[in-house]
């Protein structure tokens, strides 16, 4: 398992527990809890509504003033593609296996699961990572933002009706709603409140000729208004319809609504995302019932049913009510009536939490097709680009690479087909990851080049967003290497004596000359070290270090020890040491030179000065 995945598996975990805890500490069947007396507010929500659309909402806004209008609709492709195509394809099945799920768990368990989603945000942090995606769908560019256009359009209508809908309903019921004053209602109301530990409720209690069922509507406390219809109720009836619609408001279901609606806005086109948003608002309501008659008798089980039955409300807008919707009538009847004896679905819900985090993000979209000559090279010439550093991913060695034929590297990288990719990875499971860094006309340039991806890292100007391509050919790693050189590289492992842990330290390659065919050429080091530069490890007692070289040597080394004061010069060569590989070191600050004659590909050699340094301070 790579590390993202872990780090990706652990947070999962942790959250996947909370939700489970949740739902078992608040459940209030036979094992319950959510009935006891306690001094806080006894109906919490499960999971917030709002956090979410919160959050597209901020991304948006900050990228609008950060980046500009392109980079903000890039930003919302990226993350909208993963995220609600993988909530589409959750509430699909969800949906699929509701009939079972409901036979078995409780309804609050049921609710949640449509819930926990709202918490997918966070698998667009660099924390949850994953390698690499599994599918990649590719997609002209044209064609991409057309159909990103047209959802747009989409979701901006539904969402904007769907608002405009619930404030007009409201507008409609509230206008002639006027205060409760009756006081037998009111303590009756009263009573329901401090049961349910709200202090400042801050929503109020009317009633409106204009509705004929009890419902909340409102998202914000001080705005949410419990309506209740012109006619007369029974002090036990009353006491059901607060309890029912306080419910609602502790636990925010109308925020939970105003999320299934924002996602059947974002999925408009997905025909079972609305048939998924009209069954969530039925478990909603279930999970109510299912709370309202902890501990209740079977004569009060059957008044609230017949509550149900006497009502048939509209839930247009972002309101809860009393009322059943017809397709969800009989089930809910039957569960008041007769509830049957269910798990609590803390588990359940851990679970699929875990399974649907762990999941999100391995369908991934590649569009805009380009080559790495406008990508990297911004069609420019190739020749007003110079490769200045090269490195290679989870190298033992560091090794150094070289690139003597920039103009072969060039070529190469320009000719790559490119598609900029969603998602958020890292790419780590690569057989080879390099980083290669560009000196160009505007300053500098980072590449990161994988097995089938590239990341563009602009280190200059005020725009450095990253960006990565996908490769759909691969890249070739034969024909990259091509115009490069794996510099030999050498690795010392300073040792104390009576002591088994070592220091581990790279010697920094110094001169370099290759010899092939007859013909020996000297190599430009990038950043070598100037003579008078020192490089090594200060201020570690060591007496030997073992030499560790990245390839094979054609015949003994040699090493120059000279003090730092330049007044005591020595050398040795391998056979003068008592093993191989240990070298005594000088009980002085000294800088250490070591020749080497190392093997090369294709029968070729390398001729190479390697430098360090040991010294007290």
């Amino acid at each position: 398992m790579s590390t993202e995945l872990f780090i990706k598996g652990l947070f999962a975990a942790i959250m996947s527990g909370v939700f489970s805890w949740v739902v078992f500490s608040r459940y209030d069947a036979e094992i319950g809890t959510e009935n006891e007396p306690t001094e806080r507010q006894r109906y919490l929500p499960y999971v917030p509504g709002m956090i979410l659309p919160l959050f597209i909402m901020t991304l948006v806004g900050l990228s609008l003033l950060d980046g500009g209008g392109k980079a903000t609709a890039q930003l919302m492709l990226s993350f909208c593609f993963g995220i609600f195509l993988h909530i589409s394809v959750y509430y699909v099945i969800l949906m699929a296996l509701l009939p079972l799920l409901r036979r078995h768990f409780s309804a609050r368990a049921c609710a949640m699961l449509w819930m926990i989603p709202n918490y997918l945000y966070i698998t667009s942090q660099s924390y949850m990572e994953i390698p690499m995606p599994l599918f990649v769908i590719r997609a002209p560019g044209n064609l991409v933002w057309g159909l990103f256009g047209v959802w747009a359009v989409g979701f901006g209508t539904i969402l904007g009706w769907k608002i405009l809908s619930h404030l007009a309903f409201r507008f409609r019921i509230l206008r002639h709603a006027v205060p409760v004053t009756d006081p037998a209602v009111l303590a009756v109301w009263d009573r329901e409140l401090k049961y349910a530990n709200f202090k400042k409720p801050g929503f109020k209690l009317v009633t409106s000729q204009s509705v004929v069922t009890p419902l909340s509507v409102g998202l914000f406390r001080r705005r949410i208004r419990v309506v209740l219809p012109d006619r007369t109720y029974s002090e036990e009836e009353l006491s059901l319809i607060f309890r029912h619609e306080i419910i609602h408001i502790g636990r925010e279901d109308s925020w939970s609504k105003f999320f299934l609606v924002f996602c059947t806005a974002m999925c408009w086109f997905n025909p079972l995302m609305w048939i998924a948003m009209r069954k969530s608002a039925d478990d909603l309501e279930l999970s109510c019932d299912e709370t309202v008659l902890v501990g209740c008798d079977e004569n009060t089980r059957h008044q609230y049913a017949g509550l149900l039955l006497e009502t048939a409300g509209d839930e247009r807008g972002f309101t809860t009510c009393l009322s059943a919707t017809a397709s969800a009538m009989r089930y809910r009847l039957k569960n008041v009536v007769k509830p049957p004896k269910k798990h609590s679905g803390a588990l359940l819900v851990g679970l699929m939490f875990f399974v649907l985090c762990m999941s999100c993000g391995y369908v991934a979209l590649a569009y805009n097709g380009s080559t790495g000559a406008e990508v990297i090279y911004r069609s420019r010439d190739l020749s007003e680009y110079h490769l200045s550093h090269i490195e290679l991913a989870d190298d033992p060695y560091d090794t150094t690479w070289l690139c003597p034929n920039q103009e072969a590297f060039h070529t190469y990288m320009a000719s790559l087909e490119l598609y900029q990719l969603t998602g958020n990875y890292s790419f780590d499971g690569s057989d080879q990851k390099f980083t290669f860094l560009y000196d160009t006309p505007e300053g500098k340039l980072g590449v990161v080049l994988c097995d089938k991806a590239l990341e563009v890292v602009p280190l200059y100007g005020k725009d450095r967003t990253t960006q990565w391509y996908y490769i759909p050919g691969g890249t070739d790693w034969e024909m990259l290497h091509t115009p490069l050189i794996s510099a030999p590289a050498l690795n010392l492992y300073l040792q104390t004596p009576g002591s088994p842990y070592s220091q581990k330290i790279g010697a920094t390659l110094y001169k370099l000359e290759k010899t092939e065919s007859g013909q020996t050429t000297q190599l430009i080091i990038p950043d070598a070290p100037s003579d008078g530069e020192v490089n090594g490890v200060f201020g570690y007692d060591a007496s030997e270090a073992v030499l560790k070289f990245s390839c094979t040597l054609v015949s003994d080394f040699r090493v120059e020890v000279e003090s730092w004061d330049q007044k005591i010069r020595y050398s040795l060569s391998q056979s003068d040491l008592e093993e191989p590989y240990l070298l005594p070191l000088a009980d002085f600050p000294a800088r250490y030179t070591i020749f080497a004659v190392l093997e090369g590909e294709n029968g070729a050699a390398y001729n190479a000065v390697f430098r360090f340094d040991v010294g007290d301070t």
